[in-house]
């Protein structure tokens, strides 16, 4: 084989390779849009594919089990933040919702569900929440996108809130817009 064929065939085999990770990347995008625009058509996503915003909110967590352990007991609201060690993004939404001022003054509960190791986690919570560790299997069970995620609960298990949050996303609006600033004694008058 010539050094002009080696070359050919070495460019070919380069774009076949190209077009094989262009292709995923444009998987991934795919999956990343429908987590945080919600699929059209279908209220119940298909087995093993990730759930949009609008999946989650209105799904009951089951009253026994790992799920169950995501809601504060006695916590009229709950917000739940899935996070992976390491994750840069993660550290600043821990730390902005551990200034909301409603987490801080224990209206609403907090728990971060970390990928691995919870030390990162409660680090950036700074007293204000508990971190559950090794909590992968958390993630599939409800399909989460991406990490960080935030989720709102009510006292009963029901998710009334998801979002995938940026730098750019009001934390406090966020937590107050999932009815966390409101107390149970204020509801009942």
């Amino acid at each position: 084989m010539s050094f002009m064929e080696s070359a050919v065939l070495l460019a070919w085999v380069a774009l076949v390779l190209l077009a094989l990770g262009f292709a995923g990347l444009l998987r991934q995008v795919t999956v990343l849009t429908r987590g945080q625009a919600g699929r059209t058509g279908t209220s119940t996503p298909a087995s093993g594919s990730p759930r949009s915003t609008r999946d989650l909110v209105g799904f009951r967590l089951p009253a026994h089990g790992e799920l169950a352990g995501l809601v504060e007991p006695g916590a009229h609201r709950t917000v739940v933040a899935f996070v992976s060690p390491g994750c840069s993004s993660c550290a600043l939404t821990l730390t902005g919702l551990s200034d909301v001022p409603d987490v801080r003054d224990g209206s609403v509960a907090l728990v971060a569900v970390s990928t691995g190791s919870c030390d990162p986690a409660l680090d950036n919570l700074a007293g204000t929440g508990r971190c559950l560790p090794q909590g992968r299997d958390l993630l599939e069970q409800l399909h989460v996108p991406a990490t960080p995620y935030l989720m709102a609960v009510d006292g009963g298990g029901t998710i009334v809130a998801a979002a995938l949050p940026d730098r750019d996303t009001d934390l406090t609006a966020w937590v107050r817009g999932t009815r966390g600033s409101i107390r149970l004694t204020e509801e009942q008058g």
